[in-house]
């Protein structure tokens, strides 16, 4: 009888780490993946001071907003994705981020520098235009269930490092973006 019983239990054991629910589940295929791709082309040197790089992608802009310590909260609250980290030296990498279906209003290179209190030195290296002529805000990406948004294309400038606020302005409060 206990010898049934085992065997019963083991069997339950397995069906139920075996079930998977209702409803449709995840696959690796990617055919169910959303999110971004793009390419980031660095310019400028890489300082050796350099922690680490990241693409980050943010649900809003802040639009008017000057004080670097209000930004960088704004940017802690409404971040929606950060990568991995960027191989150093190199002049370009592609990334790839999943994100839920949405509209992100920045996405955006950040740079860290090797120091104490690392997040004081934040810096934005670039965002995505869409049209690199452009540069009073960032273009929005719409990411749409299933799909990888393609060619969210950054250029990122470490000659950009020098500014005194972390993030680029633009008209309105905000400082011009350098791009080539």
């Amino acid at each position: 009888m206990k010898r049934i019983n085992l065997f019963i239990a083991i069997y339950a054991l397995i069906l139920v780490s075996c079930y998977r629910g209702h409803g449709l589940s995840p696959t690796a295929q990617g055919s169910d993946v959303s999110g971004i791709r793009g390419r980031i082309t660095f310019t400028g040197t890489w300082p050796d001071s350099t922690k680490e790089v990241r693409v980050a992608v943010l649900k809003r802009y802040p639009k008017g907003m000057t004080d670097p310590d209000s930004i960088l909260t704004f940017v802690i609250t409404n971040l929606a994705a950060f990568s991995d980290t960027i191989p150093r030296n190199i002049d370009q990498y592609d990334y790839q981020l999943s994100l839920e279906p949405d509209l992100y209003a920045w996405v955006l290179v950040v740079w860290f520098p090797d120091i104490p209190l690392y997040l004081l030195g934040v810096r934005e290296l670039g965002a995505y235009y869409k049209d690199q002529t452009q540069t009073e805000f960032p273009t929005p990406v719409t990411v749409i269930p299933g799909v990888m948004t393609e060619e969210i294309d950054i250029i990122a400038d470490f000659d950009n490092l020098n500014r005194e606020t972390p993030f680029f302005k633009t008209k309105g409060g905000h400082e011009q973006k350098n791009h080539p």
